[in-house]
């Protein structure tokens, strides 16, 4: 059995798998870690294997020996002592965050290149995987939340709202007015470049978004064909299948 681990700078989530199926999960605030919770979620399970997907080496520092007392076995983290097995094509391939090669990995072993991956993180990234599986490139933009506590940090009269509802285009309150912003504003986005990225390339990118706000925000979008939330624990699974049957 795996645990797979991905560390956000909002989140971090926990995976249980079972060969390749996901049996558990968990998450919890990267600015709280609470030992009890993991404790409790996941001691009961004979656990082979800790793999750590990070983009917060402060918290990866502060998880890690919790992980190793309480599993008595030492996390691998991708990028440090497992690779990703993706062509990366970045200028410079190590400013590359590893969540992004592990979708990237993911996508192209559940969906059939070329896509176009879509997080919905503390950033909305978007990632290019070429025809033959090849990592070619992305676009980084603000999040949602990110955005949502910038409007309520800097504008006195605009509240700090909750995404909990669904938003009409046009709104006719404070609260509407910005949901139809966050929702019809990032599908638009996210269809805009889908469709200049698909005239750049002259490819036929299938488009998948995760992350945690990826289902809220396809409901607004033409683009984004598959919604898969998990898609970052599934890759690191799916590496950790690759590299357990190549030893």
């Amino acid at each position: 059995m795996l645990l797979a681990i991905d560390i956000g700078n909002t989140n971090i989530a926990f995976g249980l798998f079972r060969g390749r199926r996901l049996i558990k999960k968990a998450r919890l605030l990267s600015r709280r870690i609470a030992k009890e919770k993991i404790k409790r979620a996941f001691s009961a399970y004979n656990i082979e294997k800790v793999i750590i997907c990070s983009v917060a080496p402060k918290v990866e520092r502060q998880l890690i020996p919790i992980l190793r007392r309480l599993f008595k076995t030492k996390p691998a983290v991708l990028g440090k002592d497992i690779k990703v097995p993706i062509k990366n094509l970045y200028k410079r391939p190590k400013q590359v965050g590893q969540d992004r090669l592990v979708n990237a990995y993911a996508g192209c072993m559940l969906y059939k290149p070329p896509l176009i991956i879509i997080d919905f993180g503390t950033a909305v990234t978007f990632d290019v995987i070429s025809k033959s599986g090849a990592y070619l490139g992305g676009i980084i933009t603000p999040g949602i939340e990110l955005a949502l506590d910038a409007l309520a940090e800097k504008a006195a009269l605009l509240p700090k709202i909750k995404l909990n509802k669904t938003a009409p285009l046009l709104g006719k309150t404070t609260s509407e007015s910005i949901r139809s912003g966050i929702f019809n504003g990032y599908a638009a986005m996210c269809d805009g470049l889908a469709a200049r990225l698909k005239k750049r390339f002259g490819l036929k990118f299938r488009v998948v978004a995760t992350g945690g706000n990826a289902r809220l925000v396809s409901r607004y979008s033409n683009s984004i064909e598959n919604v898969d939330e998990d898609l970052t624990l599934k890759g690191i699974n799916l590496i950790f299948q690759k590299n357990k049957k190549n030893t």
